[in-house]
Parts: C-alpha cells; structure tokens; sequence
C-alpha cells in the first residue's frame, strides 16, 4: 500500500471542489458562497479522496 503525506494531501484535496453540474474544478475557501468559475451553478461538492493513493 502506498504511503499517504499530510502535506500532498492537503495540497491536492485540501480546498478543491467540483462543480455538480459541468465537473469543473474550482478553488475554494467558502465552497457555500461561491459558485462555479465556469458555468456559475451553486452546487459543489468536495473532491472525493477516498480512492486516492
């Protein structure tokens, strides 16, 4: 099994979220107040990590 970095982690899940709609990747503090940088749609989700590594 692969080794898992505090600070990889952070830097490739940390504040990136996925847009619902057009799977745009967007950079982010406040996911809630913050639409899409490329469609304008609302709805973001957090990239999903689970599998990663």
């Amino acid at each position: 099994m692969a080794q898992r970095f505090e600070e990889a982690e952070a830097r490739l899940f940390g504040d990136i979220y996925i847009c619902r709609k057009c799977n745009a990747r967007n950079r982010t503090k406040n996911p809630e107040k913050t639409s899409c940088r490329k469609c304008g749609y609302d709805d973001l989700r957090k990239k999903n990590d689970q599998f990663a590594g």
